[in-house]
Parts: C-alpha cells; sequence; structure tokens
C-alpha cells in the first residue's frame, strides 16, 4: 500500500500539524510505503495536484490547513483531516467567512472519502456548525512527538521556570500574567508577543522570556529545561502541548474545559481558565507541594500511554486499510 500525506507548505512556526504527521509516518513505514508530500504556494495548487495524482497512490491524507486539495484529489482515495474550526467560528466574518467555509470546509469534507477529526469537541463543531453527518466522520487523536522523552529536573521552588506555549488570543495569557503577579518565577512565552502582552507583563512585574520560531527540536529543549508547562487556554482543538508536557515529565496546569480536560484525564491540574483566582492557586499549590507535583507528572505519564505514536498511527493504519478494501470492491 502506497500512503501520501499532505502538509502545507511551510511557514514560521508552524510545525505542529507537520511534526504530528511525521511522527506518524515513522510509525506507518513499519507496515507500509509513504510519501511525505509538502504543498507549494496557492498558485502551484493545480500543479500539485498532478503531481500528487501521478503518484498513484492507494491513500491520499490531507493532513490539516490545505482542505481545498481534497477537492483536486480522486474521492475514494481521499483522508481530510480537520483539526478545528476556530478559525472559522471565532476570526473571520462577511464574504471571507462565507468563501472559507465552502472552500476549505464544506466541499473538501464533502469530497472526502473519510473525514477525520482528533477530538470529540472539534466532532460537535462540525456536526453542529455545519451540519455534517456525524457518521462521516472518525475521531483519530493525536500522539505525541517520539523525539520527547521524560527527563528528570530538580523542581526550582524559588523561582520556577513556567513554560507557556502559543501567544494566540484564545491562549489566554492576559489571565495567565495577572495571576502570574507576585510570584517569583519566569515565564517562558513560545510564540510572537504583541505590544498590549509586552505592556502588561511590564507592568505585571513578571520576569519573561520570549522565544519565536523555534524549531521543534527547540521546542523539545524548552520542556525539558522548564520546571511546569502552564496550558490554560480558553479552546483548543485539542491541546498538543498537554500530551508533550506529560511525556516530558513536567507538571501541568491546564483549563478544566473539553478536550483539555478529556485529553489530560487524571495527570494536571485543571482550573477555570476564565477565573484569575483559580489559576494562581493552582499555579501555588503546584510550586508549594511537592507531593502533588509528583502526583502530576506520574499521572501523566499513565495518562500519554493512550497517545503514543505507535497507538495513534495503528489507528490511521486500520482507517487506510478499511478504505483501500472498499476501493478494490467497487472494482
Amino acid at each position: 500500500m502506497k500512503v501520501v500525506l499532505i502538509y502545507r507548505r511551510k511557514g514560521p512556526g508552524t510545525y505542529s500539524i507537520e511534526e504530528l504527521f511525521h511522527t506518524i509516518a515513522g510509525e506507518l513505514r513499519k507496515h507500509v510505503e509513504v510519501i511525505e508530500y509538502e504543498v507549494g504556494t496557492r498558485r502551484a495548487t493545480l500543479k500539485d495536484a498532478w503531481r500528487l495524482r501521478k503518484m498513484r497512490a492507494d491513500i491520499y491524507h490531507v493532513t490539516g490547513d490545505v482542505h481545498y486539495f481534497a477537492l483536486l484529489l480522486p474521492h475514494r482515495k481521499t483522508v481530510l483531516t480537520v483539526h478545528d474550526i476556530n478559525h472559522y467560528l471565532s476570526e473571520l466574518s462577511g464574504f471571507r467567512r462565507s468563501v472559507y467555509k465552502w472552500l476549505w470546509l464544506q466541499w473538501p469534507i464533502r469530497a472526502a472519502h473519510t473525514v477525520t477529526t482528533i477530538s470529540a469537541k472539534t466532532h460537535k463543531d462540525l456536526v453542529l456548525h455545519l451540519g455534517i453527518s456525524s457518521n462521516r466522520i472518525e475521531i483519530i487523536e493525536n500522539c505525541y512527538s517520539s523525539r520527547i522523552t521524560p527527563v528528570a529536573r530538580n523542581f526550582n521552588n524559588d523561582c520556577p521556570k513556567i513554560l507557556q506555549v502559543g501567544t494566540l488570543p484564545y491562549k489566554n495569557i492576559p489571565r495567565l500574567v495577572e495571576a502570574l503577579q507576585g510570584i517569583k518565577c519566569q515565564l517562558v512565552v513560545i510564540g510572537k508577543l504583541d505590544i498590549a502582552l509586552k505592556k502588561q507583563l511590564i507592568e505585571c512585574g513578571i520576569d519573561y522570556v520570549n522565544r519565536v520560531d523555534l524549531t521543534h527540536e527547540d521546542l523539545c529543549r524548552e520542556y525539558v529545561n522548564c520546571n511546569m508547562v502552564s496550558f490554560v487556554s480558553i479552546e483548543e482543538g485539542f491541546g498538543v502541548p498537554i500530551l508533550e508536557a506529560q511525556a516530558s515529565g513536567r507538571p501541568l496546569i491546564t483549563s478544566n474545559v473539553s478536550p483539555m480536560r478529556d485529553v489530560a484525564g487524571e495527570g494536571a491540574c485543571l482550573v477555570n481558565p476564565l477565573d484569575v483566582g483559580q489559576i494562581r492557586i493552582g499555579i501555588l499549590r503546584i510550586i508549594a507541594d511537592a507531593d502533588y507535583r509528583d502526583q502530576l507528572v506520574e499521572r501523566g505519564l499513565r495518562n500519554v500511554v493512550r497517545y503514543s505514536p505507535a497507538t495513534i498511527s495503528g489507528q490511521y493504519l486500520d482507517l487506510y486499510r478499511e478504505i483501500a478494501r472498499d476501493h478494490q470492491s467497487a472494482h
């Protein structure tokens, strides 16, 4: 069986989808032939589609973002993964929203043989907001990178290093910063900070470091070097940093809302992301209570077993084989 994984064009700071499926590809290669294909600019879309079709693959898997490629590939062989529709729901309006709805979501979803998504929340959003039939969508959750392994580190009680991955508005950094005011720590923020966030960090007296355009190897090092991870997002499609924190052996505080609490299981301090007081209490407890920290780490390591690369790639492999059998029987 030949499987082609189709990736969006590489851009600064955009590696989460690619790293996820690169990890999955490594596992799949133990069983099938895998080609990883990065598309070019939108002007080159037709040329990319022609090249892809010439590969005569058994499965074409559009792994995310460039959903419209599903319109240009053989219907019976195409899998489309929709990670979330938060951009459509929260960030677009008017004509742009309408174009995005049809060209990135409705038409590609209709064109694909099978649609997968990464969480029950996104499954629900597709059904509720786009009217997609529930039985057309399969949930296959994310895995953590095979590059991430648990690394022991002494906790710095005096001035812990707290890692925050992502700076988009829904990452909820203003409330995190407010919660950290007066707590001696260093906040490491991955992603571009806007002027308002920088101003708030300074006004609140937060010792912070800002890192941008990291490679995945750089990001893995940040998990190793931190003492704890904060991921108190208001919403997510899934929340891979939860898995990365747990797989690294770091105590984690995250949001007590889906999908974050579902992904984290019992391996995180769960708080209301809209309640600054709860975020602060959770962080202070992790800093002060060594037994609690150890418990979070132990439960986190147990939790990520269900998100291992072998487990998740196995689910995709089963899906590909089922689609291939359906295609063969149709001929």
